[in-house]
């Protein structure tokens, strides 16, 4: 083969080939250059993200219907001297917790209401009824926040007593001793008494 046909053949060869590597060099420039591109799913979070399963995770904010809330009484409470309306000051006794969450912690301020309250009869009034006082919570202080509450309601009534003094048949015979036992027809709640409420609806805290 003539000289000149093999030099025309050769350059033919030489241009195929450099044309045929343009995304390699680019890919070489770009991999010593160390400015690949990297996949979504290789970049670095960022510091300031949030992660999508934290979105899924529930921030336990309600208590509800039916969970106790057991107080410590901070006043006493007597049916001889308390009126439907009257207020009464109580501290949470236990913690509530609810999906591993404390809630309310021990010790928030908790306020109640005298739903209902009747002094004992006296032997000279002729009424031998006891007394006797029904009582809710109204209200959870939690983070400095007053939140309003409905509550079962408690009811407690006096001891009961022989109506009449047998010896007269009558009321106007009342001893010092039974004068004494009338103490007993009215229910006392003392400072420290510990009693047990359940939430009557679902309670939002936030």
């Amino acid at each position: 083969m003539p000289t000149g046909r093999i030099a025309v053949v050769v350059l033919m060869l030489s241009l195929i080939c450099g044309c045929g590597r343009p995304g390699s060099d680019a890919n070489d420039n770009a991999s010593g250059s160390g400015e690949a591109q990297k996949l979504p799913f290789d970049r670095e979070p960022r510091a300031n993200g949030v992660s999508p399963s934290q979105l899924l995770l529930p921030s336990a904010t309600k208590l509800p219907e039916g969970t106790p809330i057991p107080i410590r009484l901070l006043n006493a409470l007597s049916s001889a001297t308390a009126r439907p309306g009257d207020t009464f000051r109580a501290t949470v006794d236990e913690a509530v917790v609810i999906d591993g969450q404390t809630l309310v912690g021990r010790g928030a301020p908790a306020t109640g209401q005298v739903l209902d309250a009747k002094s004992s009869g006296s032997w000279f009034a002729g009424s031998f009824e006891p007394g006797y006082l029904r009582i809710v919570l109204v209200s959870l202080t939690v983070g400095g926040k007053v939140v309003p509450i409905e509550t079962s309601s408690i009811f407690a009534k006096g001891g009961s007593r022989e109506e009449r003094n047998p010896a007269t048949g009558g009321a106007s015979g009342a001893s010092e001793k039974d004068r004494e036992r009338d103490k007993d027809k009215e229910i006392v709640f003392g400072t420290d008494r510990r009693l047990n409420f359940r939430l009557a609806q679902t309670v939002d805290l936030r």
